[in-house]
């Protein structure tokens, strides 16, 4: 009887996440043959998720290939420098959690707002005085509040985000990408999604990305052929 394989925290972590949408894909990720390296996580990354994410932020494609080349050497063994990481991944990092920001969300928010104090009696002279109408008043509130807050969380959580990531792929620290790999995932798709059907495909490519980097993995490892 073959022993049970303890899979790594990053592996759970991040098929937790990709099995969301496709229960299946449970069994297909989780019927593990052998070990698995960290470095699958890399090869993942630059075969399977930064060309889905170069379709989503075409106008970041320098920066994309950029970060693609780092986990290209990652997963031969050629770690980058952490401040090689972290100069990669801060500008994509702010880029896809600009673009996953539920935008329209906190717009329409704080429209209804602004247009309720708009038309208060008591507002309505300053209103008029400096705005025109509520409506007018409504929409410069509402798009200068809802920039200021998706500038200041794509700031804040691509910072996190690049720091732990980084310290992680430049010491090949598995545990510690753990932290942030299922997070990070839920940005790609939020990035690369609007819909429900979307995001539930997003999730599909991502999980048989990562299935077929994992069978193609052990196939090379016993010598087998994968096609």
């Amino acid at each position: 009887m073959n022993e049970p394989i303890s899979m790594p925290r990053w592996w759970l972590a991040l098929t937790k996440v990709l099995c969301e949408a496709e229960p299946n894909a449970a069994l297909r990720l989780r019927q593990l043959q052998g070990h698995v390296p960290f470095q699958l996580f890399h090869r993942w990354q630059a075969d399977v998720v930064l060309p889905m994410l170069g379709e989503a932020l075409p106008e970041h494609r320098q920066a994309l290939l950029a970060l693609q080349s780092l986990h290209q050497r990652a997963a031969l063994g050629v770690l980058g420098r952490q401040g090689e990481w972290r100069a990669a991944l801060k500008p994509v990092l702010l880029a896809l959690y600009r673009k996953a920001y539920a935008y329209d969300a906190a717009y329409a928010k704080a429209h209804a707002s602004a247009l309720t104090y708009g038309l208060a009696p008591a507002n309505r002279a300053m209103i008029a005085e400096h705005f025109g109408d509520a409506e007018a008043f409504a929409e410069y509130y509402a798009q200068l509040n809802t920039e200021a807050a998706a500038t200041a969380f794509a700031q804040a959580h691509a910072s996190a985000n690049a720091e732990v990531s980084a310290r992680a792929f430049a010491a090949d620290d598995a545990d510690t990408c753990a932290q942030v790999c299922g997070a990070s995932v839920r940005v790609y798709v939020g990035a690369c999604a609007s819909s429900d059907e979307q995001r539930q495909a997003a999730l599909n490519h991502l999980a048989a990305g990562l299935d077929r980097s994992l069978a193609t993995l052990q196939s090379r490892s016993t010598g087998e052929r994968h096609e």
